[in-house]
Order: C-alpha cells, then sequence, then structure tokens
C-alpha cells in the first residue's frame, strides 16, 4: 500500500479538557495541506469532545477527521487510527502535551535525510505548559543513528509518544501498537527496533534521536495513566515479555537480561509495597533468577501478574489466551460430587483458554464427566482419559515421563507422593496447591483460602492479571420459580422437613412457586410432601435444566445444592455438622450460605429457625 508525501498526525484524547485545547493549536499552527490530523476521542466524559468540535469549525479547511470510540486505551485507540492514515510519516501525540513549532517538518526532514525509520526527540514536563516558551533553533542536525537501540529500550524503559515520528510503512509492518498493553510508550520502539528478529529476512529498521526538544507536557495531572501506582512498571514488563515470546530470534544472553530486569523489579516492588518477607518464595526465586536467569516467559508472566495483581487502580486488559494450548488437568477421584464442586474451576479456565485443548484426567476409576455430567461438561472439556490408575504408585514417576508434552499440567488433588509424579510429566507449567504450593511454578503466600471449589478456582487465576475473573453469569428470568433441595445422603445433613415446608409457605405468599427436588431414593420426604410440587429425576442433567428455569434455590449441603448452584442461579444453602467454609457452592456472589456452627457454635442444624432463612432469601424475592 502507498501512502502520499506528508505526514499524518494522531492525536489519542481522554478526559483532556484543561489541555486539548492547546495540544491541538500547536499542530494546527504548522499544518499544511500535506498534512493530516486524526483525533481519537476515546471515550471522554468530560468537555473535551465540546473542544475538539469548536476548533475543528475554526479550521474547515484544515484536513481534521475525529474518531469516537469507547475507552479502551491509548495503544487500541492508535491502532483504530491507522486505518485511516493517508501520509507517509505519522506524528503521534498526547491530548495533555504541546509539540513545538519547528516538531513536524524538522522531524520529517531529519528522516528523509538520514532515510529514518523511528525518530525520537527530547521532551520535558514543565509546571506550566501552556506558557512555555519553545526556543528558536537552527536547523543544523544533530540526529545520531543509535547502535545498540533495543537494549536501550528493552533493558533502559526508554521510550515516549509525543516525541517520536515513525514511517507509516514500518509502523504497519510491526502490526501497530501492542493491544495486550494499555499504553503504546514502550511497545512501539521495542517492535521497531526489534523487527529484524521477529521472522528470517526481516528488514533492519534505523531508529535514531535528535537532542532537539519536541515537546513538552504538564508535569503532573490528576489521574494521568503512568502517575498510577506500578502502571509504568507493569507495562513496561508486560511490554517487554510480550516481545519475547513473539521475536524468536533475540539473542538468548539478550533475554536472560530482560528476565533479570523483569524479576529484579518484581522483586523490589514485592518488598517495598507487598512487604514480602526475605524468607518467602518470591526471593527465592529472585536469587536463583540472578545464577540461572533462564525463567520462562510462561512463568515470568504469572510473576508480574501477582506481584501488581491488588493494585485496583492499574489498567490493564482482562488476559485471554487465544491460542491453542494443550492443558491436562489432574483429578484423581472424579464422583459426582466432587465433578459438581470442580464447575466452577472448569468455567474460569475455559473462560482464561478458550481455544485450548483441556484433557481431564481421573487418575482412579472412572470420570462422573464420561457418564452422567458429560452434557454439563460440552464446551468445558475436550477430552476425558480415565481407569488409569496413575498417581499412586511410586513408580508411576517413570510412565510419567511418557506422557506426551503439554502446555499446562494442572493438579487439583493435595497427596505429596501423586503431586510428585505429576511434577514428572514434560509440562511448560506445572500448578498445585500441593504441599503449599512447593512444586508449583506459581504460589500463593499465607494461602488460607477454606472452599473447596474456591481453590481450585484460585489455580486457574494464577494466569489471570485482573484480582477477579468472573466465571458465572447472572440469571435473569421471570418464572418466579424456587427449587429446594430438602433431603441429603445421611439424615444428619438434613434441616427437618417441616421448616422447609415453613419457607415453602411464606414463598407461596409471595407468589413464589416452591418445587422440591427429590432424587429416587428419598421415598421418605415423597409420603411427606405429597401435596406439594414436587420434581423427581435420576438424572441430573434434567435437574439441572429445571434449576435453570427457577430463580433461585435453597438446600441442605448435599450433592443437589451444588448441582442447581451450576444453573448460575445464586442459592441458600444450609448447614450443621458440615463446614460452611469448605462446602460452600462457589461461582455466585449472590450465593448465602447459614451455619448452626457459625451461628451457634453447634454441630445441630435443627436450631437454625426459618425466620433467618426467610430473612435471607427476601434479598432474592424481585
Amino acid at each position: 500500500m502507498s501512502f502520499k508525501d506528508g505526514v499524518s498526525i494522531i492525536v489519542t484524547v481522554f478526559n483532556k479538557e484543561e489541555f486539548i485545547e492547546e495540544t491541538l493549536n500547536s499542530i494546527c499552527k504548522q499544518m499544511r495541506t500535506s498534512h493530516q490530523l486524526i483525533i481519537v476521542d476515546d471515550g471522554s466524559k468530560d468537555q473535551s469532545i465540546k473542544i475538539i468540535n469548536t476548533l475543528i469549525k475554526k479550521n474547515k479547511k484544515k484536513n481534521i477527521k475525529l474518531i469516537k470510540k469507547k475507552n479502551e486505551g491509548p495503544s487500541i485507540a492508535i491502532n483504530k487510527a491507522l486505518k485511516f492514515v493517508d501520509y507517509s510519516f505519522i506524528k503521534l501525540v498526547d491530548g495533555d502535551d504541546i509539540i513545538a513549532p519547528y516538531a513536524i517538518s524538522y522531524m520529517k526532514k531529519e528522516m528523509e535525510k538520514l532515510n529514518i525509520d523511528l525518530l525520537y526527540g527530547d521532551w520535558k514536563w514543565v509546571k506550566k505548559p501552556k506558557e512555555f516558551k519553545f526556543e528558536d533553533i537552527s536547523f543544523s542536525s544533530d540526529t545520531k543513528v543509535l547502535t545498540n537501540s533495543l537494549e536501550k529500550f528493552l533493558l533502559g524503559g526508554w521510550g515516549g509518544s509525543s516525541n517520536l515520528m515513525v514511517k507509516t510503512q514500518a509502523f504497519l509492518k510491526i502490526g501497530g501498537c501492542d493491544e495486550d498493553v494499555f499504553v503504546q510508550d514502550f511497545s512501539v520502539p521495542m517492535k521497531i527496533s526489534g523487527y529484524h528478529l521477529k521472522k528470517k529476512g526481516n528488514e533492519r529498521f534505523v531508529i535514531a534521536q535528535t537532542s532537539k526538544l519536541i515537546c513538552v507536557g504538564p508535569s503532573f495531572i490528576e489521574n494521568r495513566i503512568m502517575n498510577i501506582n506500578g502502571q509504568t512498571l507493569y507495562d513496561l514488563s508486560m511490554a517487554t515479555i510480550n516481545f519475547i515470546e513473539t521475536h524468536p530470534l533475540l539473542q538468548r544472553s539478550l533475554i536472560n537480561k530482560c528476565n533479570n530486569k523483569i524479576i529484579s523489579r518484581c522483586w523490589k516492588w514485592q518488598r517495598r509495597v507487598n512487604k514480602k518477607s526475605l524468607f518467602s518464595r518470591m526471593f527465592l526465586k529472585y536469587i536463583i533468577n540472578k545464577i540461572k536467569p533462564e525463567i520462562a516467559s510462561e512463568v515470568l508472566r504469572q510473576i508480574v501478574f501477582q506481584t501488581w495483581k491488588e493494585e485496583k487502580n492499574l489498567r490493564r486488559f482482562d488476559q485471554k489466551y487465544l491460542d491453542r494450548k494443550k492443558i491436562l488437568v489432574y483429578v484423581g477421584l472424579d464422583l459426582l460430587g466432587d465433578g459438581l464442586i470442580k464447575i466452577p474451576f472448569l468455567k474460569s479456565l475455559r473462560n482464561l483458554f478458550p481455544n485450548s485443548e483441556i484433557t481431564w484426567f481421573a487418575g482412579k476409576g472412572s470420570s462422573v464427566f464420561k457418564s452422567t455430567l458429560q452434557p454439563l461438561s460440552k464446551n468445558l472439556i475436550d477430552k476425558v482419559l480415565d481407569n488409569k490408575d496413575f498417581g499412586s504408585n511410586f513408580f508411576d514417576i517413570f510412565k510419567a515421563k511418557n506422557f506426551k508434552k503439554y502446555d499446562i499440567v494442572i493438579d487439583t488433588q493435595k497427596r505429596f507422593l501423586t503431586t510428585l509424579i505429576l511434577s514428572m510429566i514434560p509440562k511448560k507449567l506445572f500448578v498445585s496447591a500441593s504441599c503449599k504450593f512447593w512444586f508449583s511454578d506459581f504460589f500463593y503466600t499465607d494461602y488460607q483460602e477454606k472452599n473447596l471449589s474456591k481453590q481450585l478456582v484460585d489455580l486457574t487465576l494464577f494466569f489471570s492479571n485482573l484480582p477477579q475473573n468472573v466465571i458465572y453469569k447472572k440469571n435473569i428470568n421471570n418464572f418466579k420459580k424456587v427449587a429446594i433441595c430438602p433431603g441429603a445422603s445421611v439424615s444428619w445433613k438434613r434441616w427437618p422437613i417441616n421448616k422447609f415446608l415453613e419457607i415453602a409457605d411464606f414463598l407461596k405468599i409471595k407468589k413464589y412457586k416452591p418445587i422440591f427436588i427429590l432424587g429416587p431414593q428419598e421415598k421418605d420426604l415423597e409420603r411427606i410432601l405429597k401435596s406439594q410440587k414436587v420434581f423427581k429425576s435420576d438424572n441430573p442433567m434434567k435437574t439441572l435444566e429445571f434449576a435453570k428455569k427457577c430463580n433461585f434455590g435453597i438446600s441442605n449441603d448435599t450433592g443437589c445444592g451444588h448441582l442447581i448452584a451450576s444453573a448460575g442461579i445464586p442459592i441458600i444453602t444450609i448447614f450443621g455438622p458440615t463446614d460452611s467454609q469448605k462446602f460452600s457452592p462457589y461461582g455466585n456472589p449472590e450465593n448465602v450460605s447459614i451455619s448452626s456452627q457459625n451461628l451457634f457454635t453447634s454441630k445441630n442444624i435443627d436450631l437454625i429457625e426459618p425466620p433467618l432463612v426467610i430473612e435471607k432469601l427476601k434479598t432474592f424475592l424481585k
């Protein structure tokens, strides 16, 4: 694709009402007929758009285009603008910077003279950019071609946006900005200077620098992206890892230096901000990496995630692994109750790895996902291995080495020998909570989660760069039905049936239809409930489909409760002798657990009275 000789100026704007007029004026004053201005409003909520439209009206004769889009960050905004570029050079400008009156013509002239693909100039932060006076400069050249530009960008964290100009063809060849990183300051120079390392035969781009002052910006802005705690360090680390993973010709020695830089950056943050101890696993990784820095980029990425995971205002994108990774999940015994508890884990795993091949490995006996719950695993599991009798015998260590190589192996159990065996399976990454994460490539410190479903979901959250991962969709319907599971495998887990009936009477008054779900073995309850609406089935999938047509559920601590919770509806679970923290259904934040142990320090479930349950379920009555 050919471009006209000239410059396309791209300005990204998000809530810049205080600065955008001066920014655009500094550009318009030096625009010629061979210049184009593309303004991308990235979902501003202030008066920025009004100011921009006023300026466009005043400059009708100039080639100005305004693009409006939802807020997704500067990287995506710039890539959106690339589709409308007409000229051979691109000048990037942030919406709060003012460029020098000579910037566009000077940079283009230097780039043409020396055949430069990317040129950086000087920049300053000043207290009052509007009042800043640029000095007159002579157009004598002080531009120097950089011979070590890649190391400068990778190891020095050097970059910028408003102080650069780039050839349009070069920018397009690298695929624009890295959209997995919120800001573009670090990804663009890395990708330009390292383009020849992406694939054999790629040209080597020319990078240069001038000491001429190209732009000034305000020294402090409230809510500036790069002022957010840790944002610069996080973006630089992520941009570097993305570059390493996509440039296979990069020298191992430089990769090791980058790894050292990122690990050191993470450790210093964790020590200073997260208050990690010198006796922590993170410090051990830091020391080991100093000795042997050949850490896998996949592991490095998760360390970055964990380091800045709790920075709530950090701007980042929900990580999705769109490539087809091979994932093995080991579960040991896989009975009905075990399978139901693992449903939130499976949903979370598939959410993060939508295109991957997930193999479910039941090391002992048959898998419930190959029989009863097979329909529930549709789109969640690709392959089920069972009846392999693997994981309990020490000599299975030698069998483990015969497995094909997986990208990720996830161990969902906590038996030492089994974990040791699984760690021998060929893989890139191993995740296991066993032995306090000692065998795992990723780990939590001071991990005290008791809920079994949440423990498993947390294993997948190592791969997410967000504080939380959504694993359910809100159930919205107008059926006004309530699913009630009054049974349990043993009588001492059952809340008295007369109390369930009292709840049913209350629901009827509120115009809801209570429906009791019974299994084939619960004949005693069937006789008592003959005057009530009853749903009977020995097929878990039919029960699940029925539950999807209910607004919410009420249950004892039983497999039926976990099954209807898998439908996505909120549920109230009543606990007596069992541990509510450990066995509560997980996945819907509206779920409620009522425990006699927590309320009365007693395992006697009979102590829980209907008014208490009614008070909790009132929040579900809509």
